[in-house]
Order: C-alpha cells, then structure tokens, then sequence
C-alpha cells in the first residue's frame, strides 16, 4: 500500500543534560498509508477470534516509539456491516494488526474480497530526527 510520511523538527527548550548546553531535539513523524485498495489481504482468524485480519506494515515510518494509530475500513460497501477495524493489535514500530467481523450470511474473508475491503490509516509517533 501506499505510504507517506511528515518530520517534524521540536525544541523542547530544555536541556536533558542539565549542564546549560543547547535544547535537545526531538522529531514528530506523521505518517498515513493503505493496505492496497482492492489489494489488500485478509486472512481468516482462528481460535476464539471470529472474523479476518490484515496488518499494516508502517517500516517506511521509521518510528523509534510506538505510535499512536488511527484506522479506518475502506471498499465499495457493506462496511458498515463490520466491527473492530479501528483497533490496533500487537501494535509496534513498525506494524500493527485489525480485525473486523461482519454481520452476514457471509463469511468475513469473502465478503472483504468481493467488496475491496482495505484500511487506511494515519500514526504519530517519536522518530529519528536525521531520518
């Protein structure tokens, strides 16, 4: 999917060292991308899960702490038919996992392929500031 990606350049105005030297630096990435619209790969959940899951690979990010993320479920329709896909799962640096379920006759995975179900989203989070 499609990734791209904001720096921002603080000065927290403080000194981390406390020995009278120059603020120190910390940078702000925003960064927003899709899991490929009409692409995206669901996959069938297992055990006590019912639904399907697809992971957001955010790697082009580059965050140095896990970021805050938003979600949200794209496609031609019956979206509002699901539930759960705006929740993060085993979220790290550099991905995270949503599930959704859908309140059908249809099994979850079919209906998110025939109707080009994919997520797109936006994270914030610390990142290197030479990257």
């Amino acid at each position: 999917g499609l990734v791209s990606c904001e720096l921002l350049r603080l000065l927290d105005g403080h000194n981390s060292g406390g020995d009278g030297g120059p603020p120190s630096k910390r940078c702000i990435r925003t960064c927003s991308g899709n899991t490929g619209s009409g692409t995206t790969t669901w996959t069938a959940s297992t055990g006590s899960h019912i639904g399907a899951y697809t992971d957001i690979d955010m790697t082009g990010c580059s965050f140095i702490k896990v970021p805050n993320v938003v979600s949200n479920l794209n496609g031609k329709s019956y979206m509002w038919y699901s539930q759960g896909h705006t929740a993060c799962y085993s979220l790290t640096t550099t991905s995270c996992r949503v599930f959704t379920y859908a309140h059908l006759d249809y099994e979850t995975v079919e209906l998110a392929e025939k109707q080009g179900w994919y997520i797109s989203w936006i994270a914030v989070g610390e990142a290197d500031c030479h990257n």
